[in-house]
């Protein structure tokens, strides 16, 4: 952004903005602040620009065009609620940027290595989809270059591999890594230097990486002499196996070798139309060439980003951005938000006790409060031309409705669904739904609806181990595994239609060891509430892990489990115990985990849900074995502790 002639008064509106200090100051110095506005859309051309909108929904599209036609400081912010299609608006509005001439090159961000991988595959689908109609309809365009940035020592390190041949390491529990090959910076420069390892270039894709990619391809040949990228041809050669490892090594040093590679790596990155990264893997240097170039940054999942994320990312200079994300999911993550200074301290004779009740509620850290307003709600609440989206698109009729009644009741004068949610489009949805009413006989929903199921799971204890305070319950999790085996098998359903999830890791490794018996299960997924979001599957599982006796606990977070209520598209299952409604809270409107921890919820919501399923009658009764969790070997953990 160094070449914009007004980026210094953009710097300084965008700094006084951002404080929330508005834009007097700037005034009373003589500064004109009028606030520049970007129209997205003027400088692609027309069959693009078409072509790009098809993607989005025909009742968002003239609103989409409006919105993003006028972006004050070209910020634009997007929010919905799940399903709505944030991230599908957000891939098209990333194929829209590329093809405008005054962008070309956008950076990419999200939270968490999962949420990034999730925008990229997103923004590749719908660039492929485009971009092939495009060239079969004629136009003179060619496919973007999307690139998943790593670990800078990682892509090098197995770009090595591949190189030497040696195999490229299998990540797992022991070995954990997010790297995937496919969209890696190694793997796009391996296909630039024409490795058999990975798929070739073809005239239809990015133009200057195809270019670079003959250039070398000339110097492995030696049929042409390219004094710019001469150093390369040993390197191209050793890719092609022109020349054998031994030839390499013998000629070039390993140091001299990894200096070449990164520098072919950054001349391949330079090409790229899209680099996509979390916020800490932006700080490296590479990437963050690629970003000072980058003339437009997008967000994904924005609302459980910190500020300071966002800042890293985008810098302290207007250029367009997009933001886009739920407020009412998951906010940031910071571990040390509900530590306590002093919470076992004791008082002192000169104080008062409120005094020292105030003294022992100081967090450890005392900007755990600021680290709790995320990159989207910062600019939400400055007061930030907001685009809603309203239409559900993913899920079957009804089976948003818990959400809608508990969490997005602002939205019910705007919101419908759209006509992909008819029941007709789910057809495994359908099945399970009739398998249910035949084995439970329970009450059928609405006409042409698909509704959840709750499975009040009795004689079902929550375990804990005297280390930690995460929580299990063995024999829900053998009750779940029992209904989808025999469901499995009645119904030939596909393991990878199905996910569990549930809010403690130690229920998810609970989990996680019985499915491991039985071979139907292998291929369904387990996870926690946080980390599944911005994923979902066909019929999905929700194993609460609370009981009457426990309470809500950490399952009463309204925004985990409205992530975990908004992750289907046929089914939702929840296995839990509706006695928790008969629990009774310290405070009527709060309730504690923890034994130090100072974290609040409000129950509302839960108590919302689980009343909403139990008046719906669709409920299930089911006992837990005793065989499958003895309670002697828990009490005498306890009496060992």
């Amino acid at each position: 952004m160094k070449s914009d002639p007004l980026a210094i008064l953009k710097r300084l509106i965008f700094n006084e903005v951002l404080i929330g200090k508005g834009l007097w100051d700037l005034e009373k110095d003589g500064v004109r602040a009028a606030l520049p506005h970007f129209d997205l859309l003027c400088d692609v051309p027309p069959k693009i620009r078409d072509a790009c909108l098809q993607n989005v929904s025909e009742d968002d599209r003239e609103r989409v065009q409006t919105y993003f036609s006028k972006l004050h400081l070209g910020l634009g912010f997007v929010t919905g609620p799940p399903g709505t299609g944030k991230s599908h608006l957000a891939s098209a509005i990333v194929v829209l940027m590329c093809h405008n001439p005054s962008l070309r090159q956008v950076y990419v961000s999200a939270a968490s290595n999962g949420a990034t991988d999730n925008i990229l595959e997103r923004i590749q689908d719908i660039a492929t989809k485009t971009t092939s109609h495009l060239i079969d309809s004629g136009a003179d365009v060619k496919h973007l270059m999307l690139v998943r940035g790593y670990s800078l020592n990682t892509e090098t390190e197995n770009c090595d591999r591949v190189l030497f041949g040696k195999p490229l390491p299998e990540y797992g529990i022991w070995n954990p890594s997010p790297w995937k090959l496919e969209h890696s910076l190694c793997w796009w420069t391996l296909r630039v230097l024409g490795s058999s390892v990975v798929p070739p270039l073809t005239v239809n894709d990015n133009a200057d990486l195809f270019d670079l990619h003959e250039r070398l391809s000339a110097h492995a040949s030696d049929s042409v002499s390219d004094a710019s990228i001469s150093q390369f041809r040993s390197l191209a050669k050793l890719a092609r196996g022109v020349v054998s490892v031994a030839q390499y090594k013998s000629t070039e040093k390993p140091d001299q070798h990894a200096k070449l590679l990164r520098q072919l790596m950054q001349l391949v990155i330079g090409c790229a139309n899209v680099v996509a990264t979390t916020p800490v893997a932006s700080a490296c240097w590479m990437y963050k060439t690629f970003n000072n170039q980058a003339r437009a940054v997008v967000f994904d999942e924005a609302a459980t980003l910190f500020c300071s994320d966002g800042l890293l990312v985008y810098g302290n200079t207007p250029r367009p951005m997009i933001a886009i994300g739920d407020p009412m999911q998951l906010a940031p993550v910071l571990s040390t938000a509900f530590e306590l200074l002093q919470i076992r301290r004791q008082k002192r004779s000169w104080e008062t006790w409120s005094d020292h009740h105030a003294m022992r509620l100081r967090p450890t850290n005392r900007f755990a409060g600021f680290a709790q307003i995320s990159w989207l709600s910062w600019f939400i609440h400055l007061g930030w031309p907001v685009f809603h989206l309203y239409t559900q698109h993913r899920m079957a009729e009804n089976l948003f409705d818990l959400s809608l009644d508990t969490v997005y009741t602002s939205l019910k004068p705007h919101f419908k669904y759209s006509p992909m949610c008819r029941i007709t489009n789910f057809p495994i949805g359908i099945d399970v739904e009739e398998y249910l009413q035949q084995k439970y006989k329970i009450p059928a929903p609405a006409s042409k609806t698909l509704a959840p199921v709750f499975f009040n799971c009795l004689n079902c204890p929550i375990r804990k181990y005297p280390d930690s305070e995460s929580r299990l319950n063995p024999r829900q999790a053998d009750l779940i595994a029992d209904l989808l085996v025999e469901m499995i098998r009645e119904l030939k359903l596909s393991p990878t239609d199905i996910a569990v999830l549930t809010p403690y890791r130690a229920n998810f490794r609970a989990i996680g060891k019985r499915f491991k018996k039985e071979p139907e299960l292998q291929g369904v997924a387990c996870s926690t509430f946080d980390t599944f979001q911005g994923r979902e599957a066909q019929i999905v599982v929700v194993a609460l892990c609370v009981t009457r006796e426990s309470g809500p606990l950490f399952v009463g977070n309204p925004r985990s489990l409205n992530v975990a209520l908004t992750r289907q598209r046929s089914s939702l299952f929840i296995f839990g115990d509706l006695g928790v409604l008969d629990y009774k809270a310290r405070e009527t409107s709060t309730d504690f985990i923890g034994s130090d921890s100072g974290q609040r919820f409000n129950l509302r919501m839960f108590h919302d849900v689980l009343k909403a399923l139990r008046d719906s009658r669709r409920v299930v009764k089911l006992v837990g074995k005793r065989e499958v969790d003895n309670d002697g070997y828990w009490e005498s953990m306890e009496k060992k502790k």
